[in-house]
């Protein structure tokens, strides 16, 4: 495509795609000055495209002149990845986010501004350097041009890159929205958008605002009368937090909402908190902590508890310089103040960086809660209020023409007003709506002189408006009016607009564009009690004053909205416009919704207010619903919709739901009753296997779950996962439902396929009222899931300590393996020292002795299983002497040469082991030292014994030398003596001694100086595993130290070790009961005829120390026993029942702990192999502080 024609084309076509963006950036009514610049460099591009057109044209005529453009300017034109390719990628970027912006509008979508800051920066430098390339083609620069494509186009590439890998990180935008369905950002944009320019100055210049944002107030408290404007003054707040934004700062806020005030719990607003600050660092990797928090929570289906939510953003909150939280209506936030001062309270503990703000009405308890705090009262400011009267005036048309024909009048209005109002900007707005529907200067005068002095007063004269218009006006007026007032959510012009539009639609006559009233009259007539929001077109009362005025006075006309809106809604869902039924692509669906928004509402709503009006549990609307499948899978569809779209977004729900189940998900008793009554089946499901009680109980619906048992519905039944309705009611925490179910004595001990039971879906659900009601009736405490969770393991790991002490109280233990060992190491870290005491083993005694030297004969604890074939140490006592022609036989063999004392001299003693003696000795010749194992051979017995270790040990390491590794220790001699009946092992001599005595004396190593460690022990294990042989005695004494400073080891003593092969067809496994207390494995222990065991053992010892190293004291350890944790050290080996004990395993790290979990394993087969050490995270150094569930996926047992 190098030839000028295609060019000029291509230039033509990204002209074209260059006015669609910018006419979109021009429509957008957020980014502000974003927005602004991107739109004016993309038109500053477009201008030099413009001339390159006309270049590249011209160069197809003319002859090779300075003028025209040379080949080789073309030819960089044309590279596929050259400025034009880049340029259509960076438009095509623009348009994608910005082209639903086109429609929106006219839908009544909501409409977010699509790009952060970096996003923005990154879009102006790759069109500044296109423009750099441009301008060097038309001027011919080839040299220049060849730098730029080198140097810069390889950013726009990067770019370009970056870009895809953002949008190919689908699970982490999953996970972020998995953690709140609240989302208070395009409220945020609705109110900044319509606060008066200018306005709120003086509170963002005030000099105890400037002192909080500087961080030298924690809790600033901004109390106000209703209509202040708080909320437009907060909105000012955030934009200049956001706008400032520092890199290791950031911000996060919550718009509470009157009629939101059941779906405001601190644990939602705290997960919104979550969810935002997360999305102000999406650009950064998501937190290991939040991805382990969304792994653990997916395996069960639950959702994480408030304190895992908490915690996660205390680690937040001190990783930066400052975390703004700013709360808006702090009054409207709960249903009682003390609710809202709850979610205070959490969020002004959450460390010492964490700088809040709010907002509220005036309030006595407020005032005794913040009276510590500092106090910056709200007002509406006469200078606000007159820009803001000032600015609406010219906006309205028939106050604007009176106002030009009597410029005294603006004067006039706005000083009345400003007196009137009281400190509210709410009333001055009321009030000008009021003046500016009169049509002569006469009347404004004269109202001017009686305007209402309440708030109330306002609503009525506005309500008295309202019925002085026409009858069809009025009647257009109360319909919109209470719809707005009774809805389950906000709704949008769109919506309100088919609304009105299908409740006087004919008998199976489908919805029409036609059939649509005017949207500028549908809001027109409401007296100025309802506003617009400008960019996501949703309708809401002026205030929440308005919405208590009507209930208190109006009550009668809103119960006659709400059976309006369910009839409408339920006529609504059986359109013809919906006769295809379900649609099959997100794609269909969401041009569904778009044409049809109302769908949504309707599906998920119909049945909210049914049982508020309804006496006999007949509803004639729904019948016409209920009899038609196609219309059950269309409302089945919408009412799955989830908030947030991916990949296959609509077709997540289930199909062919009955009828009867679609009933069942609201509290309709009545209806349900008068349904079986007329041959619903009970047990009829769809395909997710929901039956109508399971449904109910899913939804927390007490009377509808008693109706359906007195009606006889299977309380036992499971749905597709196999859950039953007191699980799922478990899981939601719903306690009432649980005690009809029970009383009903539904089974509360089924489990569903991976073995999760009522109990644990109560913890997981953290009512403590719900768990003491499933224990009293006998649920079991000790049952665990598949992946070996227990109740108690759960609670303990989720935080809830009230509820894992009421369990504790009750007899549940801690499932012994590692999830129960994670659960009470991260109950520690959090505190819960009493419940982890009585949970665990007592290692005090343990702790506070120093390390052990231990032997490595089977003795001690592990005598009562004593080999029947070792000969006892009194037996030896009574075997003959050894004459020198015995020694000779019981040394054939072994490759040994004779005349140590030539060669070398015997220094001090520097150790002693079971069976032989270690001394210093130096080389005769070179003046070398090493180190001389002796074994003094007296007894026959000891001679079988004793000299069979020195062959395993001597062949060992001839074995290991053919082949040579810095982490095993050289043999350098063998001498057998036979006058002195004695055998001498010259080894190196390691400077430093054992690695026990190493760490007694520092009493435990830190994880970086153990990492060096076991990075030198897990290869040197792999060498030997790889020529077939297990060491068999792994322990700290047979680690030798041969450098302080770089923690260079080796590993010594192979008198244990044995070959018993590599290939997997010819490996041999080893039989004898051998090792060393503390560090043997658990197969070791097997009784004699089933015993067999292979390199898995070197790997448990090694775990055993990993765990001492980090420590300071063994896992294991016969010290422990006591009457609440009865094992022996057998016991405790074979079943594998050891703790991570507080407070010395609160600071160290999930990685290590995961490590051990995984060496230290019963099951031989399950165990990590060396090569799964030597791989895994915390030895690569590869791993942060909490390990994600990614990695432990690998572990044997998982969590």
């Amino acid at each position: 495509m190098s030839d000028p024609l295609s060019i000029a084309a291509s230039v033509i076509a990204l002209l074209q795609l260059t006015a669609t963006a910018t006419q979109y950036l021009k429509d957008v009514k957020h980014g502000s000055a974003d927005r602004l610049r991107l739109r004016d460099e993309l038109r500053s591009t477009a201008c030099l495209l413009e001339m390159l057109k006309d270049r590249v044209e011209d160069a197809g005529d003319a002859s090779e002149t300075e003028e025209a453009l040379k080949t080789g300017s073309i030819r960089a034109l044309a590279e596929p990845d050259g400025p034009l390719s880049l340029f259509g990628q960076v438009l095509q970027e623009i348009i994608t986010k910005l082209e639903p912006q086109a429609s929106l509008r006219r839908l009544a979508k909501p409409f977010t501004w699509p790009f952060d800051k970096k996003d923005i920066s990154e879009m102006l430098n790759s069109l500044e350097r296109l423009k750099s390339h441009f301008s060097l083609i038309m001027q011919n620069d080839l040299r220049e041009l060849a730098k730029l494509s080198n140097l810069k186009l390889d950013d726009l590439n990067d770019k370009a890159d970056r870009s895809e890998a953002k949008s190919r990180d689908e699970e982490a935008i999953k996970i972020i929205s998995w953690i709140s369905p609240i989302s208070f950002q395009a409220k945020h944009i609705d109110i900044l958008e319509r606060v008066e320019p200018g306005t709120g100055t003086w509170l963002i210049e005030h000099d105890t605002f400037q002192s909080w944002l500087r961080g030298n107030i924690d809790v600033l408290w901004c109390p106000g009368i209703p209509g202040a404007g708080k909320t437009s003054l907060v909105s000012l707040i955030i934009n200049r937090l956001e706008q400032e934004r520092a890199a290791d700062t950031t911000c996060a806020y919550v718009y509470c909402d009157y009629n939101q005030r059941l779906e405001q719990t601190p644990y939602s607003l705290l997960s919104s908190l979550l969810q935002q600050v997360l999305r102000n660092f999406a650009d950064q990797p998501l937190p290991a902590d939040v991805s382990v928090l969304y792994t653990q929570h997916q395996k069960y289906g639950t959702r994480p508890t408030q304190t895992q939510i908490t915690e996660i953003l205390h680690k937040f909150a001190a990783k930066l310089a400052t975390f703004y939280i700013v709360v808006d209506a702090l009054d409207e936030c709960g249903e009682s103040e003390e609710d809202a001062l709850q979610f205070m309270a959490t969020v002004s503990s959450l460390g010492a960086h964490v700088k809040v703000l709010c907002t509220s009405r005036f309030s006595t308890t407020f005032e005794e809660h913040f009276s510590q705090f500092e106090k910056l009262q709200i007002s509406a400011q006469n200078s606000d209020i007159t820009t803001f009267l000032e600015a609406q005036i010219r906006q309205k048309y028939r106050l604007s023409r009176h106002v030009r024909a009597d410029p005294k009048l603006k004067d006039e209005i706005v000083e009345t007003i400003i007196q009137e109002s009281q400190g509210m900007f709410l009333l001055a707005k009321l009030h000008l709506e009021s003046l500016s529907q009169k049509i002569n200067r006469k009347e404004v005068r004269t109202s001017l002189k009686t305007l209402p002095a309440s708030l109330n007063a306002t609503y009525s004269d506005a309500l008295d408006r309202i019925y002085r218009q026409a009858p069809e006006a009025v009647d257009l007026a109360e319909a919109v009016l209470f719809w707005v007032l009774c809805a389950k959510r906000s709704l949008t012009i769109l919506e309100l607009q088919q609304i009105y539009a299908t409740q006087d639609l004919p008998e199976d006559a489908g919805l029409e564009e036609d059939d649509l009233p005017d949207a500028d009259i549908l809001t027109g007539v409401c007296g100025g009690l309802i506003m617009v929001d400008s960019d996501s077109r949703t309708v809401r009362l002026v205030h929440y004053t308005a919405q208590q005025y009507f209930e208190q006075f109006h009550s009668q006309k809103l119960m006659q909205a709400r059976v309006s809106i369910t009839n409408i809604s339920l006529k609504y869902l059986t359109l013809p416009n919906f006769s295809s039924g379900i649609c099959t692509t997100d794609k269909a669906m969401a041009q569904r919704l778009e044409e049809y928004p109302f769908l949504d509402y309707a599906a998920k709503h119909w049945g909210a207010e049914i049982n508020t009006f309804d006496q006999d549990g007949h509803v004639p609307a729904f019948d016409k619903l209920a009899s038609s499948t196609t219309a059950l899978g269309t409302t089945s569809q919408a009412f799955g919709i989830p908030s947030d779209r991916h990949s296959n977004w609509s077709q997540e729900f289930p199909r062919d739901i009955p009828a009867l189940v679609l009933a069942a998900t609201f509290d309709l008793p009545r209806v349900l009753q008068q349904m079986v009554r007329m041959g619903h089946d009970l047990e009829s499901k769809g395909t997710d296997e929901d039956t109508a009680l399971i449904r109910a109980a899913s939804f927390g619906h007490q009377e509808n779950v008693r109706v359906l048992l007195d009606l006889g519905a299977d309380k036992n039944a499971r749905d597709h996962m196999n859950e039953t309705a007191l699980q799922r009611a478990a899981g939601n925490g719903e306690a009432d439902v649980i005690k009809v179910l029970l009383d009903k004595e539904a089974d509360v001990n089924v489990s569903t396929s991976s073995d999760w039971t009522a109990l644990m879906a109560a913890v997981s659900s953290g009512n403590i009222e719900a768990v003491q009601m499933l224990v009293d009736a006998g649920a079991n405490l000790m049952a665990e899931t598949v992946w070996r969770d227990s109740a108690l393991s759960i609670a303990t790991r989720n935080g809830q300590e009230a509820i894992a002490t009421l369990l504790a109280d009750r007899g549940a233990i801690l499932p012994h393996g590692p999830a129960g060992r994670r659960a009470s190491t991260v109950a520690s870290r959090r505190g819960f020292f009493q419940l982890v005491r009585r949970l665990t083993a007592d290692y005090e005694a343990v702790a506070s002795k120093p390390l052990q030297r231990q032997s490595h004969k089977i003795m001690g604890g592990l005598s009562p299983i004593r080999e029947a074939t070792e000969p006892a140490r009194a037996e030896e006592d009574k075997s003959p002497e050894l004459d020198q022609g015995d020694f000779s036989e019981a040394t054939e063999g072994l490759n040994y040469s004779i005349g140590f004392s030539r060669r070398y001299d015997l220094k001090e003693r520097v150790g002693k082991g079971y069976s032989a003696e270690v001394f210093a000795c130096t080389n005769r010749v070179t003046g070398l030292v090493y180190a001389a194992k002796v074994w003094k051979i007296e007894k026959w017995t000891m001679a079988i014994t004793e000299v069979g270790g020195v062959h395993y040990e001597s062949q060992a390491l001839q074995r290991a030398q053919q082949h040579s590794h810095a982490n095993i220790l050289r043999l350098v001699d063998l001498f057998a003596e036979y006058t002195e009946a004695r055998i001498y092992m010259v080894l190196e001599l390691a400077p430093e001694g054992e690695l026990f005595n190493f760490i007694v004396m520092k009493q435990r190593l830190t994880e970086v100086e153990a990492r060096k460690v076991f990075q030198q022990i897990f290869s040197a294990l792999e060498f030997l595993h790889g020529l077939g042989l297990v060491h068999r005695d792994i322990k700290l004494e047979n680690i030798l130290l041969f450098d302080k400073e770089c923690l260079h080891i080796k590993l010594a003593d192979f008198g244990l070790a044995k070959n018993i092969g590599c290939e997997p067809d010819s490996v041999e496994l080893a039989t004898t009961l051998c090792g060393t207390p503390s560090y043997v494995a658990p197969e070791v222990l097997t009784e004699a005829g089933q015993r067999k065991y292979g390199f898995g053992v070197d790997v448990w010892s090694a775990g055993v120390i990993l765990y001492i190293c980090v420590c300071g004291f063994p896992p294991f350890s016969d010290e422990l026993y006591s009457e609440a944790f009865p094992y022996t050290l057998s016991q405790q080996i074979r079943n594998g029942r050891f703790d991570y004990p507080s407070p010395w395993w609160d600071p160290i790290g999930d990685p290590v702990i995961d490590l051990i979990d995984g060496m230290l394993v019963v099951n031989a087969e399950k165990r990590f192999s060396v090569k799964q050490c030597i791989d895994h995270p915390w030895t690569v150094d590869a791993s942060p502080s909490v390990l994600q569930d990614v990695i432990r996926s690998e572990s044997p047992e998982p969590m």
